[in-house]
């Protein structure tokens, strides 16, 4: 939150500079000027912390406070003691489903980056779980942002890698190649850990080369990348994602939470799919990189090839004359 909206709103300002006194300050401005208070706490410039700070202050279900106050309050209660989430008006599926991911979204937005204590964590921990895994919305990279701003001021982080993880997203791995390249060590390190499992950015010399690496890994393979369910936070050199080898094989883009293609099969594709996952690893992954080299530098060619029976497909390959691989 920039300096001139933390001073837009007084409340905001004195959460910063005089915390401690933020309680004391609500209640003289609530019992002196009541209509000022409403003002300043139905203000969209009001920023979250503030209203978590004053919530045992204010009532949940006053008519005075607007929808989105009252939705935030209801949603710190369900997440700390259980509660309903403060729609009292009638209004149809679609308008209190907005109107719930709104709050959800001011919370976020205006509070994600703050440590205010265990159950603020909690709070702001719950509320990016369901926005991403209840309401599906796209608040992937912003998770990401969450989980990096908690590591570097050691703060629980866990459940969140869960969840981004769960989302089976492969997007989620370029935000994180994006902090390799951070002026804060402490991000460029977690970076490089969290992507530790591509052995091209493990190995790689520096940060700058391992965001070049990556991005070529991911280029030739983000397609093909399935969720495994393995998270390097909870398991030690965990994989949470794997090549599809048999999908790149024959280009086809699959499901990263299934492993299922999302493209039809040919007949003829179908045999040498089956040919294809009995091959050892090690010649899956030498056969899927070269389909994929001669599928984007002689797409003709490769449709030929690609109906070849397995056997001759791997032959051809074999041999250095015709620009094999070695098998």
């Amino acid at each position: 939150m920039s300096a001139e909206n933390q001073q837009s709103n007084p409340l905001n300002h004195l959460r910063h500079e005089q915390p401690d006194a933020l309680i004391e300050e609500w209640n003289k401005i609530r019992s002196t000027d009541h209509e000022r208070a409403l003002t300043l706490i139905n203000d969209p410039g009001l920023e979250f912390p503030v209203l978590y700070m004053l919530r045992d202050q204010l009532e949940t279900r006053s008519d005075d406070l607007d929808h989105r106050t009252r939705i935030a309050l209801s949603h710190i209660r369900n997440v700390l003691h259980g509660a309903d989430l403060g729609i009292t008006h009638a209004a149809s599926f679609a308008n209190q489903h907005d109107e719930v991911v709104g709050s959800m979204l001011w919370i976020l937005q205006t509070g994600w980056k703050n440590i205010v204590s265990t159950d603020y964590t909690q709070v702001i921990d719950q509320t990016a779980i369901n926005l991403l895994h209840t309401f599906h919305e796209n608040w992937l990279k912003e998770m990401v942002d969450l989980v990096f701003y908690r590591y570097k001021n050691k703060s629980q982080r866990h459940y969140l890698i869960s969840a981004m993880w769960e989302t089976a997203q492969p997007i989620c791995l370029v935000y994180m190649s994006n902090y390799l390249l951070s002026d804060q060590t402490v991000e460029s390190n977690y970076a490089r850990r969290m992507l530790s499992f591509i052995p091209e950015v493990r190995h790689a010399v520096d940060n700058p080369a391992a965001l070049l690496t990556f991005e070529t890994w991911y280029e030739e393979n983000a397609h093909y990348l399935v969720y495994t369910g393995e998270t390097n936070d909870a398991v030690p050199g965990g994989h949470p994602y794997r090549i599809h080898y048999s999908a790149k094989y024959l280009g086809k883009t699959v499901s990263p939470l299934s492993g299922e293609p999302v493209q039809t099969l040919m007949p003829n594709e179908k045999k040498n799919y089956y040919d294809f996952i009995k091959l050892p690893l090690r010649l899956q992954t030498s056969l899927s990189a070269y389909s994929s080299l001669l599928r984007k530098q002689q797409p003709q060619i490769w449709r030929a090839w690609i109906i070849d029976p397995l056997k001759e497909q791997l032959q051809s390959i074999s041999n250095p004359a015709h620009g094999g691989y070695g098998l």
